[in-house]
């Protein structure tokens, strides 16, 4: 903050005039709060209303290429709805930087942490496991797969022009029902979580794009997801500070994020003051609009002198209680420097209203709720950083074909080194599966095939094969057919899908309703995989995500592994439906890896004690 001293005194601007505020030119505070906001260009609709627009955007529309260069914005982040093949959105990204109001480098915003949260199209651009599978290794690997996950993911974004990546998480993931980190995160030890966070940060950063540690000041003991409300954390301050903020002190100290993530969250510890909702409503104040979290915290006391930029801004936790012009104010005021999709942009009527919300932060300076010195210091923040990818000397980016042969390959390897068996073994191994007759009880359809292509993949032909699909599961048949078999596998996702995975609320709405909840299909399937165990056939229990659930089935499985991941790929024809950790998970079984992942979190048993093995 202090190199732009010199900026603040020339400008000699304060809020509340007792400096006796100058006027500042209306066109350059629309300059600089222009810089401030990141919007989504999710999907376009040239007419109609914003509710009806489904078009997915992938070439950049003249109306959004003109609403950047004359609304003077910083950024955008994409989605994979605009993402459909590396050629495409390469041009969708140089037309973007064409569009660019002052001949610097937008910021090109994405959510690529790996795993389920991943937004390239996957034929081309593999997911890797994600950071729980990656806080499975760090006991037998050290640093090296978050490096070069990190690294990899840098280099898939480099060549896309992408420059900016959401990610990685610094959640401390302490809470067994957090329906939206889970296994975003790299485990529930504070440190472990700022080991390998630091590692794959600075792997990004080093390769040339730009890092974001996130959700601060921390997501990982929530049971509510802020897409859809308001979470409270309820850690006294030492808690707070062993455990949620470790991570992000240890990160700012030593690898130099270039941003940090707020997070829609409710910490009384760190803030316990109120705002009036748009309801007329009190609500202690959100991290992401708390002036002691982001500035007295964040800035002053942790020393960051990055940029600040919020979640989403039309995610519930903000958008139920505050307008957009308020939420953006309220932010600014708290000190973010960049307010990210405080409207979803689908129409040319979404253009005018953000240009109509611009005006309003506008009439916010002139009339003293937002200090003028603070909003210029906070643009030129962002023009510098800027600046500095202009000039950046741009990582050497390997060939398509090369890069994507180097991803496949270390994305098995990720998934072999993190597979990770819970508790005891019960079995034999190696299995001879050619000489068994197999029935398998997957999340859905696809996974069945996952699990029939991964055996066909080891040459393994078994006497039979039957699978029963949670999603349609006739309880009858499955019984039949287990009552053939002589080894059942069971495999489940939990817990549901969330809004971060598919992108925004709107995405997880649209869904399908299940015609068993994940609950339910748990419960299902803890019921069938106990009568093939009482009916003396061998049973193993493996969860495709988070390995909580596990503890569950420790009187029901002989084996119990965790994989942390359920990602499949369209490679080859021959094997539409693959996976590393399908293909794993049979590798174990026959005896041909070992499972050499740790529990990167800790499972309480039936007993009440926690296993973390």
């Amino acid at each position: 903050m202090k190199q732009y001293a010199l900026l603040l005194a020339v400008m000699t601007l304060s809020a509340g005039g007792c400096m006796g505020q100058k006027s500042v030119d209306p066109q350059e505070l629309r300059r600089q709060i222009g810089q401030k906001l990141m919007i989504d260009l999710r999907h376009f609709c040239a007419e109609g209303s914003s509710a009806a627009c489904k078009t997915d955007l992938t070439e950049l529309p003249k109306e959004f290429a003109d609403a950047i260069t004359q609304l003077h914005l910083g950024g955008v982040i994409l989605f994979a709805n605009n993402l459909k093949d590396k050629n495409q959105i390469r041009r969708l990204t140089t037309d973007l930087q064409q569009a660019s109001s002052d001949g610097l480098p937008l910021l090109i915003g994405i959510d690529q942490e790996g795993g389920r949260v991943a937004r390239l199209p996957t034929q081309e651009f593999p997911a890797f496991a994600g950071n729980m599978a990656i806080g499975a290794t760090l006991a037998s690997s050290g640093n090296s797969f978050a490096t070069d996950v990190g690294k990899a993911i840098a280099q898939q974004l480099s060549s896309l022009g992408i420059n900016l990546n959401f990610a990685p998480s610094l959640d401390v993931n302490n809470n067994p029902a957090n329906p939206v980190i889970n296994a975003r995160s790299f485990g529930d030890n504070a440190a472990a979580v700022a080991q390998a966070g630091g590692a794959m940060l600075s792997a990004m950063q080093a390769a040339g794009v730009l890092g974001t540690i996130k959700h601060f000041p921390g997501h990982g003991d929530t049971h509510v997801d802020s897409h859809t409300g308001l979470p409270l954390v309820e850690h006294d301050k030492a808690t707070v500070e062993a455990v949620d903020l470790y991570p992000f002190r240890q990160l700012i100290k030593q690898h130099q994020p270039a941003m940090v993530m707020t997070a829609h969250i409710q910490y009384p510890a760190l803030d316990n003051s109120s705002l009036t909702t748009k309801s007329g409503e009190a609500v202690i104040k959100p991290a992401t609009l708390s002036r002691a979290i982001l500035t007295d915290l964040l800035r002053e006391d942790m020393g960051f002198d990055g940029i600040i930029i919020t979640d989403a801004l039309n995610m519930a936790g903000i958008s139920q209680f505050f307008t957009p012009a308020e939420a953006v104010i309220q932010t600014f005021a708290a000190g973010a420097d960049i307010a990210l999709m405080p409207y979803e942009m689908k129409t040319p009527a979404d253009i005018k209203a953000l240009a109509v919300l611009i005006d309003q932060v506008v009439a916010a300076v002139q009339h003293g709720k937002l200090n003028a010195a603070e909003v210029a210091e906070s643009a030129q923040r962002i023009t510098h950083l800027r600046q500095q990818l202009s000039t950046k000397q741009h990582a050497l980016v390997l060939p398509d074909n090369e890069r994507l042969a180097d991803d496949l390959k270390l994305e098995q390897q990720l998934a072999e080194a993190s597979l990770t068996l819970v508790g005891d073994n019960k079995l034999q191994l190696p299995l001879n599966l050619a000489a068994l007759k197999l029935h398998l009880i997957a999340p859905d359809q696809t996974k069945c095939q996952s699990w029939l292509q991964a055996l066909t993949l080891w040459g393994v032909k078994p006497e039979s094969v039957t699978c029963s699909d949670l999603t349609s599961l006739e309880q009858h048949l499955a019984l039949r057919q287990i009552k053939q078999a002589d080894l059942v596998l069971g495999s489940l996702i939990s817990p549901a899908q969330s809004a971060a995975e598919l992108g925004v609320l709107a995405d997880l709405q649209a869904l399908p309703a299940m015609k068993l909840t994940v609950s339910e299909q748990k419960q299902l399937l803890v019921q069938l995989l106990q009568q093939a165990k009482a009916q003396g056939k061998k049973t193993v229990m493996v969860s495709l995500r988070t390995p909580y659930e596990l503890a569950e089935f420790a009187k029901s499985a002989d084996v119990r592994l965790a994989t942390y991941s359920y990602n499949q790929k369209g490679q080859t024809a021959l094997r539409p439906f693959s996976g590393p950790a399908y293909d794993a998970v049979i590798a174990f079984l026959l005896g041909k890896i070992q499972a050499r992942g740790q529990l990167p979190v800790s499972l309480t048993t039936a007993d009440g004690q926690a296993q973390r093995r």
